[in-house]
């Protein structure tokens, strides 16, 4: 073998190691591409379906002053966070499919129309388990709610 034929290998060699490292690189990115999506698909739904339940939590702790379950002849059961001796409060209820919040007269009649969504379930119970605890259910869990003593 001559000089040019000794270099002409070391460069196909060169080129196929290359190529080599090029080709792992690449696998590389797409499996770690495929691994990142599943990872963040699954983290979505997670925070979708603890999204109506840390809203609850929320709004009941932050608003710790009269908070009442009562029923309504169309929508159901719904959940009142009075503001304290104003006769106004947050009214949380479900109204087509989703879980509704609106502001307004505690006993006045209800305004789906201009509530807020909240987040998608078909079912909103409430539970009264004693003097100072709710519990509150949706299709994505429960939560346990503290309630002032009047």
């Amino acid at each position: 073998m001559n000089k040019k034929e000794k270099g002409q290998a070391s460069g196909i060699y060169i080129i196929a190691i290359t190529a080599f490292f090029l080709g792992c690189f690449l696998l590389l990115v797409l499996f770690g591409t495929n691994i990142y999506r599943g990872i963040a698909g699954r983290q979505a739904a997670n925070n979708d379906q603890r999204a109506i339940l840390s809203y609850l939590l929320t709004t009941t702790k932050m608003n710790e002053t009269e908070i009442t379950k009562k029923t309504d002849g169309q929508y159901g059961e719904l959940l009142v966070v009075e503001d304290t001796g104003t006769g106004y409060g947050n009214r949380i209820y479900v109204a087509d499919g989703y879980l509704v919040e609106d502001y307004g007269k505690v006993d006045g009649a209800l305004m789906p129309d201009y509530a807020i969504r909240i987040g998608e379930t078909a079912t909103f119970e409430i539970e009264e388990i004693n003097a100072g605890l709710m519990k509150v259910s949706t299709d994505e869990g429960s939560v346990f709610i503290h309630v002032p003593e009047r």
